[in-house]
């Protein structure tokens, strides 16, 4: 009988000894587990953010990317036209939508502003400087050949640096290269209001081009002609027109960009070819533009 009870003590002692190393066993798991799981999960919210971090800059860059192209500028020649180091050729580069004053022009001479424009174009883009390219759609050439386009240094476009300064005017907008019209009229009244730069001068810069002036008093004026009195008031400057690229030409080629004739010096309708003008160095270089010489 006392064996039998003895026997009884025991297996209550193991069942008690089983159950309490149970509890204990659960209760160290229990524990431990947190420490386990929680860093797993900070992980992976880590990599979440990470992931968003990472697809906003993304998505930025490709809503702005223009398709620029890295050059250098190796030769300025007035306030609107550049010449460029590109793809291991030069470039000669007629700035989109935007136009200088004159400053060598044969038949104008000196505008107004013209050598402001100038120099500004030598000091931003001076020689050696390091630029980005954005061509106009389309090809991005006229038909002698000029990239046309839009300038960038340090990540701001030159065309418009020049309006701002009150160096150029809107114009020469063709479709398709209306990019950036709208931006380039807001900052063009901008300069308007301050009455800076080419804006300072009444009636100078019109739509139509610069209007000739005089000098009076000591102050650029602009000239009182009736319209369409002198050859001068009613010209319109434009990208055919800019002759700096031939001032070194010791002959200039004449031609005229409506019949697609050239005139020498000494020629009988040299001198009177006055409208439309495109001025080449060479009689070559008039004929690869297409242009044939007057028979007189």
């Amino acid at each position: 009988m006392k064996g039998k009870y003895l026997q009884l003590i025991l297996l209550l002692f193991i069942s008690a000894f089983t159950i309490l190393s149970g509890c204990t066993s659960g209760n160290v798991t229990e524990k431990s587990q947190p420490k386990k799981t929680i860093p797993a999960v900070q992980d992976e919210q880590k990599k979440e953010n990470e992931t968003e971090t990472i697809k906003e800059p993304i998505s930025s860059i490709e809503s702005d990317n223009k398709k620029l192209l890295p050059a250098t500028i190796v030769k300025n020649i007035d306030g609107d036209t550049v010449e460029i180091g590109l793809n291991g050729k030069v470039e000669k580069i007629r700035m989109l939508c935007v136009d200088t004053p004159e400053t060598h022009h044969p038949r104008l001479g000196v505008q107004p502003f013209g050598p402001e424009a100038s120099n500004y174009t030598k000091k931003i883009l001076s020689v050696g400087t390091k630029v980005e390219i954005e061509p106009g759609i389309g090809g991005g050439r006229d038909k002698y050949g000029r990239l046309l386009a839009y300038i960038y240094i340090n990540g701001k476009m030159f065309n418009e640096m020049l309006l701002e300064q009150g160096l150029a005017r809107v114009a020469y907008i063709y479709a398709p290269n209306t990019k950036y019209v709208d931006e380039f009229y807001t900052i063009q009244k901008e300069a308007q209001k301050k009455g800076i730069g080419i804006w300072s001068i009444e009636n100078y810069a019109q739509e139509d081009g610069y209007h000739s002036t005089t000098a009076q008093g000591g102050r650029e004026k602009i000239s009182s002609s009736p319209s369409g009195s002198t050859p001068e008031n009613n010209f319109q400057n434009n990208p055919n027109d800019d002759q700096e690229a031939n001032l070194d030409c010791k002959g200039k080629i004449k031609g005229n960009a409506n019949s697609h004739i050239y005139h020498v010096p000494g020629g009988s309708y040299y001198s009177s070819t006055v409208d439309n003008i495109v001025w080449f160095c060479t009689e070559k270089e008039a004929q690869d533009a297409g242009y044939r010489k007057s028979k007189r």
